[in-house]
């Protein structure tokens, strides 16, 4: 007579298992987007940050720094909550994706705190190490660079569980 319900009773057990292992897949990709939007909206605002710099329009420099630090961190932010979702379904390709992802974006937030930095330096006339700054911000930017096309082979060897568009 036990083993007769045993299926159901598995059923009703597993059900809500699955439920929450797609509802956080579902959080993930909702998430990415966002992910998504901020750091393109932060590499932007560092880009001009950088061609302020180039053109010695500190105050500019200084604002599109902040900026981008801004963006940054609310990519970081999703990020991190898209993290605890992988990490809470045990899917260890998203759970890669998005370790990655925050090592980028960190190493974005490391160039923005650099490039403002260089800013303040060459605002003080302190061109030596404002150079300085500006070499260790572009090593930052390279380390992304790096990140991103470790998630972008990460991404073409799992293409069903990333969305293309």
């Amino acid at each position: 007579m036990s083993t007769k319900y045993l299926p159901v009773v598995l059923l009703v057990l597993l059900v809500p298992f699955c439920g929450c292992i797609q509802s956080d897949v579902n959080n993930i990709e909702q998430l990415i987007p966002q992910i998504n939007s901020h750091l393109q909206k932060g590499d932007e605002y560092y880009n001009q940050s950088a061609t302020n710099l180039n053109s010695m329009e500190f105050n500019s420099a200084l604002q599109n720094a902040d900026s981008a630090y801004s963006e940054l961190n609310l990519a970081r932010s999703s990020a991190s909550q898209a993290l605890t979702y992988a990490q809470n379904s045990n899917d260890s390709v998203f759970i890669k994706y998005l370790q990655l992802a925050l090592y980028q974006i960190d190493a974005k937030l490391n160039a923005t705190t650099d490039l403002k930095t260089a800013a303040q330096l060459f605002q003080a006339g302190n061109n030596t190490s404002a150079n300085l700054k500006v070499r260790s911000a572009n090593a930052q930017m390279e380390s992304a660079l790096e990140f991103q096309d470790e998630m972008e082979k990460l991404v073409n060897l799992n293409p069903s569980k990333f969305k293309t568009a």
